[in-house]
């Protein structure tokens, strides 16, 4: 699973939109739309986010490395 792949798959399971996500990680629906499309990756600052957010709500999304 690619990581744009990743984190469409949380913000679905989720259930919350690109907007709803961005504010859980703060930074911009732009940013996430970006994330998804493959256009931007993340920082390490935003995977790790990404990670903790996923971590509290109980996810487990591919591999550790992501």
């Amino acid at each position: 699973m690619t990581y744009p792949e990743k984190i469409k798959a949380v913000r679905e399971l989720l259930l919350v939109t690109q907007e709803e996500l961005a504010g859980e990680l703060g930074v911009t629906p732009i940013t996430v739309c970006r994330w998804e499309t493959g256009k931007v990756e993340p920082s390490i600052k935003a995977k790790k986010a990404i990670r903790d957010l996923c971590e509290r709500k109980g996810l487990t999304i591919g591999d550790k490395n992501g």
